[in-house]
């Protein structure tokens, strides 16, 4: 029922409320990769960051296809909205650690090579950051096999 409600509010882009829901739905089902897939957006768009990146890099070591595969009509992915609203009101304004990071997840649910520039930026702003160095390294592997399919 939570998970159904949440992906009511996702849909509705409600994504406070998304997440509450989204989030007791994980607790019965913690390998959902679906719901984590929602939590990662609805996290971000609320603006915990910080929970974002853990169930991103959680998913991304699990299936980063699951993410890079997602289909932005079928799966009612609004990351391209998000994306071309991050980066056009920021586009005169420095950018922060956070929106950077942000903007790492969300395009990688549209193009990985987007994705890697960001957190690359990232990983240049805070060079201690276990987390997004871990995140690089994982989509570095990622572009590496894509690159060798070519």
């Amino acid at each position: 029922m939570d998970e159904m409600l949440g992906n009511h509010y996702f849909l509705a882009r409600n994504y406070a409320r998304a997440a509450d829901l989204l989030e007791k739905a994980l607790r019965s089902d913690q390998k959902n990769k679906a719901i984590r897939r929602k939590l990662i957006i609805c996290f971000a768009e609320t603006g915990h960051v910080d929970k974002a990146l853990t169930v991103f890099l959680s998913l991304i070591k699990e299936d980063i296809d699951f993410i890079i595969n997602t289909d932005p009509v079928d799966d009612d992915c609004p990351c391209p909205e998000l994306v071309y609203d991050m980066e056009h009101w920021n586009v005169n304004t420095c950018q922060s650690l956070d929106t950077t990071v942000v903007l790492g997840m969300l395009w990688l649910f549209c193009n990985l090579h987007k994705s890697f520039e960001y957190f690359t930026q990232a990983a240049n702003m805070d060079k201690n950051d276990k987390m997004i160095k871990s995140i690089l390294a994982l989509l570095n592997v990622r572009q590496q096999e894509e690159n060798a399919r070519v």
